[in-house]
């Protein structure tokens, strides 16, 4: 059994799994907004916070590597989370003028 460093399974979060959210995002429902905002973010963000504080531990991040910085980790959740909510607003406006 093959074990995923700590620094890979972060750099994987912000590389994949952050950018698949945004793929369909227009077709998606409000049950999957809800869920993604309220419970699928939070577990994500909190699980990358973990996974830097591993690295750090682990010397996997070194001095002042950007990838283990949780207000940078943060940052991005927070931003993710505004765009999602944007794209959201985007698909309501044009659901409402297409009827």
């Amino acid at each position: 059994m093959v074990t995923v460093s700590a620094r890979k399974r972060l750099e994987s979060i912000e590389r994949d799994v952050i950018p698949s959210m945004f793929v369909g995002v227009l077709s998606k429902d409000d049950a999957w907004l809800e869920h993604t905002l309220e419970e699928t973010l939070p577990m994500l963000e909190a699980r990358a916070l973990h996974l830097a504080s591993e690295c750090k531990k682990g010397g996997e991040c070194k001095g002042n590597d950007t990838l283990c910085d949780e207000s940078r980790i943060s940052a991005l959740f927070k931003e993710t989370r505004k765009k999602l909510e944007k794209e959201h607003l985007v698909r309501e406006s044009h659901a409402r003028f297409h009827h």
